[in-house]
Order: structure tokens, then C-alpha cells, then sequence
């Protein structure tokens, strides 16, 4: 049983977006701030319904939301856990009775349940004993798991629940922004250690692109209220649909060649005075003008003793730029033949053993599948 989304609206926020998430799936909705993730989510909870909103959402066989047919399912009546990012802890309230309130939400659950199911998702989170602790009396990350467990009741129920896992869906709205990066690396293990005894669609909203590398399944680009790419982590950034994809997920090495196919695998790229050996997929007409990108982690930089395949492509640069940051060197290269830069992460150690620095020569290993290409617009 899956989650379905597919929605369009021009007002007051523009979205046209549509993904699938399946139980026990993580999918990250990746944006920058302001390019719909939110509202998306809100959606999918039943908290966001405009005048033109069009399209539908489904769970399994469950219609929430479907334009065509006038459904439109309250919050209340959506099997939905949503964890927001400043928490949203009844401050009045402790930290068992801030669960039991959402448990009390629930048609079949009396005042006892509730304590019940609040008491036993408390000592799954390892809370049990902050129980009578008020929010503010909670650290940040104390919070966190209190605003896990109220979305986790709704959700799942209790472990005995003859339906729990089936119906519903975790939401996740920037959980980890407001804790600091030691705290955020510890919910990272236990939200991974939690993922599998839940068997339920679970849809985390991140501008953090390392925080979907590391937690989702698949990632869905959002830019504008508009879908753009979906899959795995890793090919949705070795593989960028569009140029403006790769600006998204911070591949700042793009730039403008020729393709020119040779009937086989191997394919050259005419940048500027230089031919460099790409694949083939043939998906491109040979002569056409196309923009591509160049996954800096599969670069090397090469020493005088070093023999890279022969087939890898070897770039001469002059180092024009290095920015050390603790291990990571930032570094713009300006690479001969060409007009233009590249920018990579190096390692500090490396360049330091070398006697590296600006106005230096750099060779560099490029392989053949290093490379990204995609027709100009799409």
C-alpha cells in the first residue's frame, strides 16, 4: 500500500507536482526555501486547499483528495502523522499527555487507550522517563521524539493494532533544522533504526541535500511548486535532467560543447579546443549543441608517478582559487583549451603533500562516464 500525489494549482501557491512513496519507503522532497515542499505536505494532510487545487491523492485504495470526483477528505479524517519543525507541543501539556491528546483524536481509542498507547510509544523512543516533563523542561531533541511519538500513534496505533502500518502516513517538515549537528546525527540513527518495524509510506520535506542523501530512498526535486526529477539519490545527482536540476543539487560544474557521435559507445565532446571521450547512450544527435556536467567526486587529481586508464581523459589546469576548510580544499581551476572553471572539493592533505598553490599546473583524470549530458533545454 502506497501513497499517490498528483496536484496542480496556480493560487495562491503554484504547484504542479506528482510522486509516489510505498510503504516502507523514505522519500525526501528537496527545494530550496519557498519552492512549494511545504505546502505540498500540507496538502497531503489536508491542511492546504486552495480554490483551483486539481489532480488527487491516494493511499492504497483510499481516495483523500480527488478533483474530478469532489473528494476531499478533512484532516481529521486522513490517517496522516505530521511532525512540524518547530515541534508544535501543547505547552501546557507533558510529554505523555501531549501524546494521549493525539491518540484521544482517534474514533476507537477511550482516555485509558490513550495513556496506553502514549506510555508504549514513549518507551519505544526511550522517553519513559520524561513522562511528566513539561516541552520546556525538554531539550531539543526531547521534543523532537515526543512530536515523533504524537505522529506515530495517530499513525500506527500500538504494536498489538490490527491495522497498524496499514493506513497511514508519517510527514516529515524540516524534523531536524532546529536541533544542532550532534543531536541532528542521533535522530538520523534512531529515525533509520525506527524504519524497519514501520511498514508505512514516509515523505521527509529537506532543503539539506545531505540529509536526503543519507535518509531517502528517492528524491524529488522541487523548484517553483513543480516536480522535476525523481529517483535514487545517487542518480538523480550523477544524472541531472536539466541544467537547472544540477544547480539544484549544488553541481556547479555545467558548461556548453558539441556532441558528436562516432556510431559507437564513445562519443566526443568539442569543448572549446579540447575532444573529450564521453559515453554514447544515444539518446543525443550527433552535432548537437548540448549542456553537460561533471561530477567532481569522480575526478582525480593525478601525481607525476600516477597511470590512469587509458581511456580516461586528462585535463591540464592552472589552480586559481584554493580555499582550505579543514580537510576540504575549495578549489576553481581554470582548465586549458577552454574558456572555462571547474570547481572541486580536494583534499587538503593531498594538495599540501604535493606543495600545491595557486598559479600551479594540475593534470586531471577524467573517466568517461564522469560526464553528464543533456540537450540544452528541455
Amino acid at each position: 500500500m502506497g501513497l499517490q500525489v498528483q496536484l496542480s494549482s496556480n493560487s495562491p501557491v503554484r504547484l504542479a507536482a506528482e510522486f509516489n512513496c510505498a510503504s516502507g519507503e523514505l522519500v525526501a522532497l528537496v527545494g530550496a526555501s519557498g519552492s512549494g515542499k511545504t505546502t505540498l505536505l500540507r496538502s497531503i494532510a489536508g491542511l492546504h486547499r486552495s480554490a483551483d487545487l486539481a489532480g488527487f491523492i491516494k493511499l492504497g485504495d483510499q481516495l483523500w483528495m480527488d478533483s474530478a470526483q469532489g473528494v476531499f477528505l478533512a484532516p481529521q479524517e486522513r490517517r496522516v502523522g505530521l511532525v512540524f519543525q518547530q515541534y508544535a507541543l501543547f505547552p501546557h501539556l507533558n510529554a505523555i499527555n501531549n501524546i494521549a491528546a493525539c491518540a484521544d483524536s482517534m474514533p476507537a481509542n477511550s482516555q485509558k487507550d490513550s495513556q496506553n498507547l502514549a506510555k508504549e510509544w514513549l518507551d519505544r523512543l526511550g522517553m519513559a522517563d520524561l513522562a511528566e516533563r513539561l516541552p520546556h523542561q525538554l531539550s531539543g531533541g526531547q521534543q523532537q521524539r515526543v512530536a515523533l511519538a504524537r505522529a506515530l500513534v495517530r499513525i500506527q496505533g500500538g504494536q498489538g493494532s490490527d491495522d497498524a502500518g496499514t493506513r497511514g502516513v508519517l510527514l516529515l517538515d524540516e524534523p531536524f533544522s532546529a536541533v544542532d549537528a550532534p543531536m541532528r546525527q542521533v535522530l538520523y540513527r534512531e529515525l533509520a533504526q525506527l524504519r524497519q518495524s514501520l511498514n508505512v509510506p514516509i515523505v521527509l520535506v529537506t532543503h539539506d541535500l545531505h540529509e536526503a542523501r543519507r535518509l531517502a530512498d528517492r528524491i524529488v526535486i522541487i523548484d517553483a511548486g513543480e516536480s522535476l526529477q525523481s529517483g535514487p539519490p545517487a542518480h538523480v545527482i550523477r544524472s541531472p535532467r536539466n541544467a537547472r536540476v544540477a544547480a539544484l543539487v549544488g553541481i556547479h560544474n555545467h558548461f556548453h560543447a558539441q556532441f558528436n557521435s562516432s556510431g559507437s559507445t564513445q562519443a566526443l565532446l568539442y569543448w572549446g579546443e579540447l575532444r573529450l571521450r564521453v559515453q554514447d547512450k544515444g539518446k543525443i544527435q550527433s552535432g548537437t549543441q548540448v549542456t553537460w556536467v561533471l561530477a567532481g567526486e569522480a575526478v582525480q587529481v593525478l601525481q607525476a608517478n600516477d597511470t590512469p586508464d587509458p581511456s580516461t581523459n586528462r585535463l591540464i589546469c592552472t589552480l586559481r582559487e584554493m580555499l582550505p576548510l579543514g580537510e576540504i580544499s575549495l578549489c576553481r581551476l581554470a582548465v586549458h583549451g577552454t574558456p572555462d572553471t571547474i570547481q572541486l572539493n580536494l583534499p587538503t592533505a593531498q594538495l599540501t603533500a604535493m606543495g600545491l598553490n595557486t598559479g600551479h599546473e594540475i593534470t586531471l583524470a577524467v573517466p568517461l562516464d564522469a560526464a553528464h549530458i543533456m540537450p540544452l533545454r528541455i
